[in-house]
């Protein structure tokens, strides 16, 4: 018996000491520190294990698109789309790189005479700017056209990677542009002056709050972001017409700017329903939108105005 309870009492202190010995972490999985990456041409990324391996191997799908060195620093080669690939052992890694071309935010450009645009060079910094004929258009170092006679020139900008990038300007020789023919203004022509101009601004081009263009409606001088890629599209139907704004959200036609989301979002009106609207926006995930349907109640809901440029 007691044979026993000496028995009883060691297995007792065992199983003691399994229940207070630390259980050991599982070691934290390995990963890249990019699983997808978007640079431009010229641009580089390094990227990394969580935890440092020896012996790891890079390789490219595409070298002609990106490279790797054996220390995963990426340069972007040329446009296009390449896998990049860390092994070690028997185990992969791989990011998704895209690679896209620097770009102007403009490659045609008309303007009034004494009228100013603002150009930007994406995806590298700028070198230099200048004008094919200043007595027509000059450019500043920051981009900024001023329209100075009637006629023609070509605006260079060269990138810091050395490539160039042109602007045709087009000055008229008035002080303001005519305007449109209000006797033959209709929602269907300004439906199609709007759409006409996705060929320039295509569906996922970039725009952002950094994107801004001058307005012909009065009102604002401006905007940045969705409000310039409204105005924009807004000047292409309408000319130097003048805006005003109104709250009737029940009075909405093909080209009108609506302000919404609590004052947060400008879209322009491509097509009216019966119950919602199809817009065009600019600044909507950072990129160009074209067709996003929007229903009447989010509207009211969130509405701040409308401006047309419709004469009363």
């Amino acid at each position: 018996m007691q044979r026993m309870k000496k028995l009883v009492v060691l297995l007792l202190a065992v199983v003691m000491m399994i229940t207070v010995l630390p259980v050991q972490a599982e070691a934290a999985a390995v990963k890249l520190n990019k699983t997808a990456v978007s640079l431009y041409v010229g641009e580089k990324v390094t990227l990394k294990l969580s935890k440092k391996q020896s012996a790891v191997k890079w390789s490219s799908s595409n070298k002609k698109v990106a490279a790797v060195t054996s220390a995963g620093k990426v340069t972007a080669k040329k446009a296009g789309k390449a896998t990049v690939t860390a092994k070690v052992s028997n185990k992969t890694y791989t990011c998704r790189v895209t690679v896209k071309n620097p770009y102007l935010n403009k490659t045609k450009l008309s303007l009034a005479k004494g009228k100013t645009y603002n150009l930007k060079l994406t995806g590298t910094k700028v070198k230099s700017w200048k004008s094919s004929n200043k007595a027509v258009a000059t450019v500043s170092a920051k981009g900024k056209v001023t329209a100075k006679k009637a006629g023609t020139a070509t605006l260079i900008c060269t990138g810091a990677n050395g490539k160039s990038y042109k602007c045709k300007v087009t000055v008229k020789g008035g002080e303001t542009d005519p305007g449109k023919d209000t006797n033959e203004l209709s929602e269907t022509k300004v439906y199609e002056a709007m759409t006409a101009l996705k060929t320039d601004y295509p569906e996922g081009m970039p725009w952002t709050n950094d994107n801004y263009y001058e307005w012909k409606g009065g009102i604002y001088l401006g905007g940045y972001g969705c409000a310039g890629f409204a105005f924009l599209l807004s000047d292409a139907a309408f000319g130097s017409l003048p805006a005003r704004q109104h709250t009737d959200f029940s009075n909405i036609r093909v080209g009108d700017i609506i302000r919404m989301n609590n004052n947060s979002h400008s879209v322009i009106v491509l097509q009216v329903k019966s119950d919602s609207v199809i817009v065009a926006e600019g600044n909507f995930n950072n990129s160009v939108h074209w067709g996003r349907e929007i229903s009447r109640s989010s509207i009211q809901e969130t509405g701040t105005y409308v401006m047309t440029r419709y004469p009363q």
